[in-house]
C-alpha cells in the first residue's frame, strides 16, 4: 500500500538555517513518498535483531533508535511543521491498521 502522491512540507526558517550549517547548502524542504508495510519479523529482543538501523555501517544512520506506537502518538510527538504530514498519510493508511 502507497500514498498515492507525494506528500511535501516547508522546513521553518530556523530549521533550515540550521540544516544550512550542517550540510552547507539550503534545504526548501521535502517531498515524499509514503508506504505501509507490515512487519512480519520476530518482536523479541534477540541476538541478531529484526530492524537493524544501522545498515552495514559505511554511512552515518539517519535514526538512532525506534519504537511501535499508535497513529496518535506519531502525531502527537511528531514536532509541528510535520504533523500535516503525518495527518494526510494516516489518512490513507488508517482503513489498512489493525
Amino acid at each position: 500500500m502507497q500514498v498515492p502522491y507525494w506528500v511535501t512540507y516547508d522546513f521553518p526558517t530556523q530549521v533550515r538555517e540550521k540544516l544550512k550549517c550542517q550540510w552547507g547548502s539550503d534545504w526548501k524542504g521535502q517531498a515524499q513518498k509514503w508506504f505501509l508495510l507490515k512487519f512480519t519479523g520476530k518482536e523479541e529482543e534477540e541476538e541478531e535483531e529484526e530492524i537493524n538501523l544501522l545498515g552495514d555501517g559505511t554511512e552515518k544512520p539517519e535514526f538512532g533508535e525506534w519504537s511501535w506506537m499508535t497513529p496518535e502518538q506519531i502525531v502527537e510527538l511528531a514536532v509541528d511543521f510535520k504533523k500535516p504530514v503525518y495527518e494526510k498519510v494516516l489518512q490513507v493508511f488508517t482503513p489498512y491498521l489493525h
